[in-house]
């Protein structure tokens, strides 16, 4: 009888499979994991050496582009309908897929597979060797960043619609419809999708079925990738507010006016329990998670539309006037900055020591 009460004991204290998911280093997303706290458990940068190369996607990027890093490659898809990837080491291109449109959407990455949008409606699931696995035919453009935990992928549309898919098999699970379009990218933390839409609604719904739990308005556009951690999900609105909701119930626990659109998302150090937002006021500010508290801001001249990004005691963000930032996260204090090549609308994807930043004029940055 004892050594089954052990037995029992060691089987309940086993980490979830979504946990597994966040510390295995072949499954990454935009906002680094599935409850898109915008932590990245690798080597940080904390000085800035130099760059390492640079490439330039050509025709550009669309607004809602960003990188992901990921075992010897960096995925990023740019207006010439491409998704490429692209080798780490000396940024050559590795391979490149065309589509029927832009690529704007965030490449999600999990254990040899890439799962990414187009503007054309499909969404798609190659092998790592870009060969097509599948596609999904959606009744407009898919900006959205997905997001996977398990054999579930979701996503959202340009045609109001939320879908979870076999990632397998890409064979439709369930759809949802909001009353706009979806430009959020879901977080799912604990069988739970969060995600916003352009109805001005932040939704949270059943990840097996698609069934609404609940919903919270705000008093504009959501397109703010949610952050989940502790029971709470924290998101921004156009309205100008962070807001923090109990994850079960949706009720407000707090919420903290910018000044300007919160089109970024948060990043969440759940170690110290401070989240960060930035504004388009030209705001950076770290707060208490749990009250709401200022503990210090940073303000830029120019807006800031990237979300930051977290590794190691750093906090990494870039300006719309180009300026890209390493701050302290303790104290808000400016590691370091270095000005590229035009505005900075993407979060920043660290790995290794490196940080891979892309420009709105369509040019990755690798920096070491």
């Amino acid at each position: 009888m004892r050594y089954f009460i052990i037995a029992v004991a060691c089987l309940w204290a086993q980490p979830d499979l979504q946990s597994k998911e966040e510390l295995n280093r072949n499954i990454r997303f935009y906002r680094s994991i599935a409850r898109r706290t915008g932590v990245f458990r690798t080597k940080a940068l904390p000085k800035l050496n130099g760059i390492r190369w640079q490439v330039k996607i050509q025709n550009g990027v669309a607004e809602t582009a960003a990188p992901i890093a990921v075992g010897t490659r960096v995925y990023v898809g740019g207006k010439d309908k491409n998704m490429y990837a692209i080798n780490l080491s000396d940024g050559k291109i590795f391979w490149k897929y065309t589509t029927g449109d832009y690529v704007a959407c965030p490449a999600a990455y999990y254990e040899g597979k890439v799962y990414f949008g187009s503007d054309d409606g499909y969404f798609y699931a190659l092998e790592e060797s870009k060969k097509e696995i599948w596609r999904f035919q959606t009744n407009a453009a898919v900006q959205t960043p997905p997001a996977i935990t398990g054999d579930i992928v979701v996503f959202g549309s340009h045609d109001y619609n939320i879908y979870a898919l076999n990632r397998h098999t890409g064979e439709k699970l369930w759809e949802y419809t909001t009353g706009r379009v979806l430009q959020s990218g879901p977080a799912i933390a604990e069988g739970v999708v969060f995600i916003g839409s352009d109805d001005y609604n932040l939704y949270a719904l059943s990840l097996k079925e698609g069934k609404l739990l609940w919903q919270f308005r705000t008093e504009n556009e959501v397109n703010t990738t949610p952050v989940v951690a502790k029971g709470v999900v924290y998101f921004g609105s156009d309205d100008g507010n962070l807001y923090a909701l109990d994850a079960k119930t949706g009720k407000e626990i707090w919420r903290y006016s910018t000044g300007g659109k919160v089109t970024a998302s948060p990043a969440l150090a759940e170690d110290i329990d401070v989240v960060f937002v930035a504004s388009e006021s030209g705001l950076l500010a770290a707060l208490d998670s749990k009250s709401g508290q200022e503990k210090w801001t940073f303000r830029s001249k120019a807006p800031f539309k990237a979300s930051p990004s977290l590794a190691e005691g750093f906090l990494y963000i870039g300006g719309m006037d180009g300026q890209f930032y390493a701050l302290e996260i303790p104290t808000g204090k400016v590691a370091w900055k270095t000005k590229l090549d035009a505005p900075i609308q993407a979060a920043a994807h660290i790995l290794d020591g490196s940080v891979y930043v892309l420009t709105s004029a369509g040019t990755l940055y690798a920096l070491h």
